[in-house]
Formats: C-alpha cells, sequence, structure tokens
C-alpha cells in the first residue's frame, strides 16, 4: 500500500499531528474570544437550565435577526480556516458525523440544550414516516436551497391523530421555530447543499418519541425519548434475545421499582420470557397496585395469560407446608 509522505511523516512522528490538532484547538478558542460568542455560550447555559429564548437576548438575536447567525459561523469558519491553511491535517475538536446524506458539528451543549451547524447534500426523496420529539428547535437557514413541508400533528379527543402539511421553501435567510412534539420538518429536495444552525432543547421530562405514517397519520412505533433510558431498554432487551434467565428476577425487580413506565413494561417482559414464574410474580404485584401507571395493562396481562394459560393460577396459589 502506498501512503502520500505527507501521511507516511505523520506515521513516523506523532509530533506533527500534535501540532495540528493545537492548531485547531487555539482556533476554535479565538471564535469563542470573538465578540458576542462569549455571550452566546453563556446563554446557551441558562436555555439548557430552562429559560424562555426571549430571556437570553444574544441567543435570541441569532434565530430571529437575518445577520447574527452568519457572523457567529462566518468568524468560526475564518478561524478553522486559517488553521488549515498552517495545518491541513488538522481536524476541529469538536464532534461530528456525517451519514452520507447530512454532516453535523455540535458547536456546543449545556444542560438539556445544544447548538449544532448542519449541512444537507443535495439530493431529492419521498419521506413517508414522520417522527415526532419531545422538544424546542429553532432554525436559522444559512446557505443552499431546499424544498420539504411542515408536518403539524393534531390529536381530536378519542380520535385517532391527524397530520397537517404546510409546503415550505428553504433559503438562506429563513428563521424557524417548532414544537417538536407536535411539528417535524420534512426536507425532500435540496437543489444546493443546506446549511442551518440549530439549537435544540429536550423537555425536562421527556414524552415519548412517536413515529407516524404520513399519509394516514397512523402511529407505527413509539420509543423512550431519553437517550440513556433507550439505552437500558436496548440492554433489558439483548438480555432477553440471549435466553440470559438468570437476569429474570434482576428484571422482575427492575419492573417493580418506580421509574420510566417504558423501561418497567420491557423489564416486566422480557422476565416473563426468560422465567415465568418471576415474571409473573412481578406482573401480578403491580397489577394489584392501584397507584402503578403499569396497573390497568399488567391487569390486562395477567388476566389474557390466565385465560390461555389457566396454570398460571398455580403460581399465585399459597404453598401448603410438607
Amino acid at each position: 500500500m502506498k501512503f502520500h509522505p505527507v501521511i507516511a511523516a505523520l506515521r513516523s512522528d506523532r509530533a506533527p499531528q500534535r501540532r495540528a490538532q493545537e492548531a485547531m484547538a487555539q482556533a476554535c478558542e479565538a471564535w469563542r474570544s470573538e465578540p458576542g460568542i462569549a455571550e452566546t455560550l453563556e446563554e446557551l447555559g441558562a436555555f439548557g437550565r430552562g429559560a424562555p429564548l426571549e430571556a437570553c437576548g444574544t441567543l435570541e438575536r441569532i434565530f430571529t435577526e437575518r445577520a447574527e447567525a452568519e457572523r457567529m459561523i462566518g468568524a468560526l469558519c475564518r478561524h478553522l480556516a486559517q488553521a488549515l491553511m498552517v495545518a491541513p491535517l488538522g481536524h476541529p475538536p469538536l464532534r461530528h458525523g456525517f451519514s452520507g446524506e447530512a454532516s453535523t458539528l455540535l458547536l456546543a451543549r449545556s444542560g438539556r440544550a445544544q447548538l449544532v451547524l448542519r449541512a444537507r447534500e443535495p439530493g431529492q426523496g419521498r419521506i413517508a414516516h414522520v417522527t415526532f420529539r419531545d422538544g424546542l428547535r429553532y432554525e436559522a437557514v444559512l446557505a443552499g436551497e431546499a424544498r420539504g413541508s411542515i408536518v403539524r400533528r393534531c390529536e381530536p379527543a378519542g380520535s385517532a391523530p391527524r397530520l397537517y402539511e404546510e409546503p415550505i421553501a428553504l433559503g438562506p435567510g429563513a428563521r424557524l421555530a417548532f414544537d417538536c412534539r407536535a411539528e417535524a420538518l420534512l426536507v425532500e429536495e435540496v437543489d444546493r447543499r443546506l446549511v442551518s444552525l440549530r439549537l435544540h432543547r429536550q423537555s425536562a421530562e421527556l414524552a415519548p418519541t412517536t413515529e407516524h405514517d404520513r399519509a394516514t397519520g397512523q402511529l407505527l412505533g413509539q420509543s423512550c425519548g431519553d437517550l440513556a433510558t433507550s439505552r437500558r431498554e436496548m440492554m433489558v432487551a439483548l438480555l432477553g434475545r440471549m435466553g440470559r434467565a438468570e437476569a429474570a428476577p434482576l428484571l422482575a425487580e427492575m419492573a417493580r421499582e418506580p421509574g420510566d413506565a417504558s423501561l418497567r413494561w420491557q423489564a416486566l417482559r422480557e422476565s416473563l420470557a426468560l422465567e415465568t414464574a418471576t415474571g409473573f410474580a412481578a406482573l401480578g404485584a403491580i397489577a394489584r397496585r392501584a397507584d402503578d401507571p403499569l396497573a390497568a395493562n399488567a391487569g390486562a396481562l395477567r388476566a389474557q395469560l390466565i385465560e390461555a394459560h389457566p396454570q398460571l393460577r398455580r403460581l399465585e396459589e399459597p404453598q401448603c407446608p410438607a
């Protein structure tokens, strides 16, 4: 395998790599010292703790006035470009990702809020599903041209959710705000790379994330809105798929303890599948708790299981001493 001389030099000597990263780190620090940037990052902390955007003057102007977001990101690009001229193989010390059609750069995070620079590559495609996540989102479009729709969810009492769409054209200067529990932006046609600055804040008490069929509004799936809890759900499911019967008592205890209802229900299901007696005992205990939000569902599942498998009643009968 052949290596470019510059790459080969880096492989044999780590000092240039360290110098390149030091240059990029210094560039980011220089950007943070630009007028207004420090104030913005300080207000991001207040916003992340729950303050309304209107109470964060500098941060609010970025997402309401056309020049502020452009000035902020222009300064970042200028400092990073100057560092890259000195160290072409350096990379910003900021969390980043690329999915093939979209790239992200996490500029700052504080509490429940984060500030992200995002780019969407040119292309088009129909989006069949709509996802709603709990939180607030503000967006400032910096460059590019695209078209899509704002999808709003309405849930009339006693009926299925309904989705309403509003076509939208996106271009430089556009400023958007969304309540992500009921609003979603679908970008389906990108003519020129769409670059935007996003401010997102999760709710203090996260509602589940829901996915709907775009054409009918039908609920297709639901997951926990909290990333940490979602990871625990995946771990619980993995124990079930691995058939780890020794984990059944732990999962049953997890189901009994107060906490996220979705996680508790997942733990209850897996404990039942891994060890019926242990799981069924936890199911009955939860069904008997009048103040437990899972009581009704647990009672219904217990009744269904007993109807299908009457022998399960024996697990609830007191054992006579020998």
